[in-house]
């Protein structure tokens, strides 16, 4: 895609994302927060549910400078 084609572009700095346990109309959802904006992905299955996750919180983590970044914090799944 070109770049004039982009309508908008969000960071991942102060993003919040987890498992939308919470949303029942589908399943193996992840909710990502960012900007004021709620954004519900939905994955295949549960393996790619953890991947996914783990990556977009990963993202977060290294998306603050250094002296700002929180200490990591690993993906939470209800049991």
């Amino acid at each position: 895609p070109d770049r004039r084609d982009l309508i908008k572009a969000y960071t991942l700095q102060h993003a919040e994302s987890g498992l939308a346990s919470d949303y029942v109309k589908r399943r193996n959802v992840i909710r990502v927060r960012m900007e004021g904006e709620q954004f519900l992905l939905q994955c295949r299955d549960v393996p790619s549910v953890i991947d996914w996750i783990e990556a977009i919180q990963a993202a977060t983590n290294v998306a603050l400078d250094l002296d700002e970044r929180p200490m990591p914090k690993g993906p939470l799944f209800p049991r």
